[in-house]
């Protein structure tokens, strides 16, 4: 249609780290940072990863006691952006409220969230909407997906699905997330997944086509191009042998133009302007 034809018009080169999460998150900053280093020499304006790729995916355990090195990190990622000038799309679990009680989970209200640095300043973030089990106690965000990202010369609406925002209420109905983002007329979509990989031989095979075709379906029912990246391990860290469910990629509406392997450590990134992809 032609709003898909008015974003090549704009340039933006915006890459996605498919790295391990662990729940380590000196572990974790170091493959950031390692991503980041290659976006760098690429020349990339922004680039993303997975859900929770800062704190780790421990919702347990991560709280106002144990949220300290993922602030910290949090604050050496923005100085690395100060000094080079890369815009970062960086999922973590964050406290926003650390005031307030909540009972059975010691101090401080929870988001699962995607945090955007620009220029070494949080400009905002985006959180997820369908929380889930392995979300305990993280609120159901009720803000707008989107957020405007910018160069010297260019603004871009992103659009922002975080893992189960896509999948969620397929069986039960719902909010359909990927159908708002329509409606909100996004210039791209980030789609950040953390997805569970240990349901066996038989299940998640079942899973990876799922979540694969409502993935190739969002791109083609908001006709809008999504970057995706999931980690490629389990959501607690452990090596897992199956790789990801949803395909790390860019999927435009009526064609995957790059799919990532679905095991290991790849970057890659998309120019808006020509359409083309680069990788690692």
């Amino acid at each position: 249609g032609q709003r898909i034809k008015e974003i090549y018009k704009k340039f933006m080169r915006i890459g996605a780290a498919q790295i391990p999460v662990t729940n380590n998150v000196e572990d974790n900053l170091k493959n950031i940072l390692e991503a980041c280093d290659w976006a760098v020499k690429n020349k990339l304006d922004y680039l993303l990863t997975p859900e929770c790729a800062l704190s780790g995916y421990d919702t347990m355990t991560w709280n106002l006691n144990t949220c300290g090195p993922t602030e910290q990190a949090m604050e050496k990622l923005k100085e690395y952006s100060r000094d080079t000038g890369l815009g970062l799309a960086i999922g973590t679990l964050w406290i926003y409220d650390k005031d307030k009680q909540v009972t059975g989970f010691g101090n401080g209200i929870h988001r699962n969230q995607l945090t955007f640095i620009q220029k070494g300043e949080i400009i905002g973030y985006v959180a997820k909407r369908n929380v889930a089990e392995c979300d305990y106690m993280c609120e159901r965000e009720e803000r707008p997906q989107t957020i405007s990202i910018k160069t010297d010369s260019e603004e871009f609406k992103i659009g922002v699905l975080l893992c189960n925002d896509l999948p969620g209420n397929w069986w039960d109905g719902g909010d359909n997330c990927a159908r708002k983002l329509r409606e909100q007329n996004v210039d791209l979509i980030f789609f950040a997944s953390n997805s569970a990989k240990d349901q066996g031989d038989h299940i998640k095979p079942m899973y990876d086509d799922m979540h694969n075709a409502m993935l190739r379906m969002a791109a083609f029912g908001t006709n809008c191009p999504i970057i995706s990246v999931d980690n490629p391990i389990n959501i607690d860290g452990s090596a897992n042998h199956q790789g990801t469910s949803f395909t790390s990629g860019i999927h435009l509406p009526l064609q995957s133009i790059y799919k990532a392997p679905d095991k290991g450590t790849k970057y890659f990134y998309f120019d808006t302007k020509d359409n083309s992809f680069g990788e690692n």
